[in-house]
């Protein structure tokens, strides 16, 4: 089974170096997507890691936006050959040691899709500010009603792992490339009956400051939930 790890940076720099040295046990290539990142994440992780193969780095020639940066993560991963990829942010936020419980449960449940949810027992949940909080709690409750997947929380969480072959079938014209990426994603994933489920994993909060600001993305957030909410209705 080979598994990719996609990883989106944008204002990142080299605090990425040691997020790649925790995923690369894991994994069997690690996937670098330079969104035109004002601090040369890109260049730094060529130049630590040019001795090793199981290190890619893409160069985006204009900033694409998380979702676009991860889609041609994606596209790239699916192009070379894989059987799941794992999608983890550059903050540093999403620890690499609970991959291998990705793996299990999509081995156990015959998963299409694991993403991990914050929400379930984490005491380190109530670190995280009370605006962004609750953002993520209305969120959620947005993406239940957009997608129809009521099973799962945390729809802004973006520790994923998706099998190959259900990436294969989702049109990614029909993508978002800004945040609602992970929303539109799972939107995607509902509508083509895949087997979604949600992972326990403790909140982390790193130094890095997350490109998410909950108040930005708040308005197209509820006008993108409600437009999918119509189209899931009229299919």
């Amino acid at each position: 089974m080979k598994i990719f790890a996609v990883i989106p940076c944008f204002n990142v720099g080299s605090s990425v170096i040691k997020l790649i040295n925790k995923t690369l046990p894991h994994v069997d290539k690690i996937i670098i997507i330079d969104d035109c990142c004002p601090r040369n994440t890109g260049e730094k992780v060529n130049k630590f890691f040019k001795k090793n193969n199981k290190v890619v780095v893409l160069l985006n020639k204009k900033n694409l936006g998380v979702g676009g940066a991860v889609k041609r993560g994606y596209l790239y991963s699916l192009k070379i050959g894989c059987n799941y990829v794992v999608k983890l942010d550059g903050d540093g936020q999403m620890d690499p040691k609970h991959i291998p419980k990705f793996q299990k449960i999509a081995r156990i449940k015959n998963a299409d899709y694991v993403k991990g949810n914050r929400f379930f027992k984490s005491k380190e949940i109530f670190k995280m500010p009370v605006i962004r909080f609750l953002g993520n709690i209305g969120i959620s409750y947005l993406g239940k009603l957009s997608t129809g997947l009521w099973h799962i929380f945390d729809f802004s969480n973006g520790y994923t792992f998706i099998k190959s072959d259900v990436l294969k079938k989702i049109n990614f014209k029909n993508v978002k490339n800004n945040y609602f990426f992970e929303t539109d994603i799972l939107f995607q994933l509902g509508i083509i009956k895949a087997k979604v489920f949600d992972l326990n994993i403790p909140a982390r909060y790193t130094k890095v400051q997350s490109n998410l600001s909950v108040l930005k993305v708040t308005h197209y957030f509820f006008l993108y939930n409600l437009i999918n909410f119509f189209k899931r209705l009229v299919r």
